[in-house]
């Protein structure tokens, strides 16, 4: 957590954050990847989507460079005027910004009319005009504006809007309102903005269980005695033949068939009664949530995704901590299951959250259908299972007697000595193959439960996958964002009674707010937040008016609203703290020592991609959110006071006089 200065009268701590999630990037999306060997129609679909993102200086170097190596066509300058000009003001335009602008006016003027070239028109009068407004070619470039693609109107508004000032405003503004009023919920923003911080779900995975693990040393020493089992065996029957053979004969084939039928019963009973005890000790097992070392951050994450799932999912009727108690058992299985399988691929905890999520909703399905402690009835060993087991048991005993009996009246001694070592053997082959075969017993049930418990992830992984296909693309995410902006700025005018054309400028502060929140971004993308803490500075003649909202950006709904008033002389100072790692923090101190502090990126990213660093992923972000044009308007407070005003007007005039002879046309 980062705290703020020391405790004034009006303090905004909002560099604090607190329960930040893991970064979230979205692999396989290469929507802003472009090397030097890429074709100048790569680089120039790249920077339009970067200018569609919001961010025009990586939008400006990727279209103006693709223009240079060839790729000229009216849509490609419309594209590039509108990356020199977004987001700045008069003052930002170079000498070759003015000249790449005039190149656009000279090779468009000479080119036939479509959408694009009506556009650079609508643009380049549009420009002319800040110098000799006029009421009727105001309402000339208006109808013009109106009448072009939706396309182009809404580039040009969402582009242009820090730039355009003067006789624009009132037009363009409400324009811009309505625009963001039409666009702020559309596409189902409400449903899918939460989509887009979920990452890329990692695979279904299970225990599968070990393998049998009988050896070959346990293999002989069972076939060895059971060998010597038969052989002395075999002796006895023999004797007892010679006896009474028709004695013999019954008892041997009653003997066998109980011998097999107890055999058969006794393996299945203790097959059983193995995989019961076994259940009750894993769910019965000491729990070791919360006590996971930190350094194991995998494993600390799957814990708190377990106790944050069972927690939500609760049967009705049921209060909260019976049911974490109830569980306890089951939630230490899977979450020791979940850790063991997915540990060691160096898969982050939150692309494990699907399954997670479907076990504890699994685990509330089971108690509801009456099948959560189901093992048990399944495990019981039937009524018939210990009847055949007791009736072969009564019966060996009955019929072995007789037989050892007759074998006893052919050779006593003989007989006694070879009943001591069958007894031996018998009881050291049994013992062995029923090891070995209730292993395999094991392994095939275990086998078996896996395989149902695969599949059932595979099917809920394919329905999360099918869920996240609408996940909404990071284009679509500026445009809301914008909108969002858009509708802050109109709501604050009418709270203080604004007109556009009262407002001398504007400027945004957008970062995350303190408390929790989700992140996530696209390669070489800007990051977004599920939440935001904005700022917005309305400078009139009159002062500073400052409002602060908390953007719940998966509803597009404003909570926790502020308001300052304070006029140009009061702003002290200015500070921006610029870490090394990227991370930016602005103060703004008034003379009465009230102040803002405001964290305007997050974190450091914790995951960065190839190409990538962490200044990289913040410089696209602060430009993004036209931090730039902000620290210009409140630097140039803070040093020049109201005289900024008249000073910025002046730079204004000057910026003004090279745009006009750069965008001066003459149209049909």
């Amino acid at each position: 957590m980062t705290h703020a200065g020391p405790k004034t009268v009006n303090e905004a701590h909002d560099s604090a954050v607190v329960g930040v999630q893991a970064d979230t990037v979205h692999g396989g999306v290469t929507i802003y990847q472009v090397s030097d060997a890429d074709s100048p129609e790569r680089r120039f679909t790249v920077g339009v989507r970067y200018l569609h993102a919001g961010v025009p200086s990586e939008a400006r170097r990727l279209i103006e460079s693709a223009v240079m190596a060839g790729h000229a066509s009216s849509e490609s300058y419309f594209y590039l005027m509108l990356a020199l000009l977004s987001g700045r003001t008069l003052q930002h335009l170079s000498t070759e910004d003015l000249s790449i602008l005039r190149t656009a006016r000279e090779w468009t003027a000479d080119q036939p009319r479509d959408r694009w070239t009506d556009a650079i028109h609508v643009i380049n009068r549009l420009l002319e005009s800040l110098s000799s407004p006029g009421t009727e070619d105001l309402q000339a470039i208006v109808k013009d504006f109106d009448g072009l693609g939706r396309e182009q109107r809404e580039a040009v508004l969402r582009n242009l809007e820090v730039f355009l000032a003067g006789p624009h405003q009132d037009w363009t503004w409400q324009r811009a309102f309505d625009a963001a009023r039409e666009q702020r919920w559309q596409d189902d923003r409400q449903n899918r903005v939460w989509r887009f911080f979920q990452p890329e779900p990692a695979g279904p995975r299970v225990r599968w269980p070990a393998p049998v693990r009988t050896r070959l040393g346990d293999r002989i020493r069972a076939g060895a005695t059971a060998v010597v089992f038969l052989f002395f065996a075999g002796f006895l029957v023999t004797l007892s033949w010679q006896q009474t053979w028709s004695w013999t004969l019954g008892g041997l084939l009653i003997a066998v068939g109980a011998g097999y039928l107890a055999a058969v019963a006794g393996l299945h009973r203790r097959h059983l009664m193995r995989r019961l005890r076994t259940e009750e000790r894993r769910l019965s097992g000491a729990v070791t949530e919360g006590d996971t070392p930190r350094r194991y951050r995998f494993a600390s994450d799957i814990d708190r995704q377990f106790r944050s799932y069972f927690g939500r999912y609760v049967p009705d009727g049921v209060d909260r901590r019976d049911w974490l108690e109830l569980t306890r058992g089951f939630r230490q299985k899977l979450r020791d299951e979940i850790v063991e399988i997915y540990r060691e691929s160096r898969v982050p905890a939150k692309r494990v959250a699907w399954l997670v999520r479907f076990l504890a909703a699994d685990v509330k399905r089971q108690w509801l259908a009456g099948e959560l402690y189901g093992y048990r009835r399944r495990l019981q060993v039937p009524v018939a299972v210990d009847a055949a087991l007791a009736t072969s048991i009564v019966v060996l005993v009955v019929v072995i007697p007789g037989l050892l009996w007759n074998a006893m009246q052919v050779r006593p001694f003989a007989a006694a000595g070879s009943t001591i070592i069958a007894l031996a053997g018998g009881t050291f082959a049994v013992r062995g193959w029923a090891g070995i075969l209730l292993e395999r017993l094991r392994f095939a049930a275990e086998q078996a439960e896996a395989e149902e418990s695969y599949e059932a992830r595979v099917a809920a992984y394919r329905r999360w996958s099918r869920k996240l296909e609408s996940r909404p693309s990071d284009a679509e995410m500026a445009q809301w964002l914008d909108s969002d902006h858009k509708a802050l700025i109109e709501e604050a005018m009418q709270h203080y009674r604004l007109a556009p054309h009262d407002i001398i400028a504007h400027a945004f502060i957008e970062a995350p707010p303190s408390g929790a929140y989700e992140r996530a971004r696209v390669p070489k993308g800007p990051m977004r937040y599920s939440r935001y803490r904005l700022l917005i500075f309305l400078l009139s003649a009159d002062g500073v008016r400052q409002m602060s909202v908390t953007l719940n950006f998966e509803t597009g709904r404003f909570h926790d609203r502020e308001r300052m008033n304070y006029r140009y002389d009061a702003v002290a100072a200015v500070h921006v703290i610029d870490a090394d790692d990227g991370q930016k923090t602005l103060e703004l101190t008034l003379l009465d020592n009230q102040s803002v502090k405001v964290a305007v990126t997050g974190p450091p990213p914790q995951t960065v991609g190839p190409g990538e660093d962490n200044r990289t992923i913040s410089r696209v972000t602060l430009d993004a959110a036209g931090l730039g044009n902000t620290l210009h308007v409140l630097e140039g407070i803070a040093a020049e006071g109201k005289q900024w005003i008249r000073y910025e007007r002046e730079r204004e005039r000057e910026g003004l006089a090279h745009l006009v002879v750069a965008a001066e046309v003459t149209l049909d």
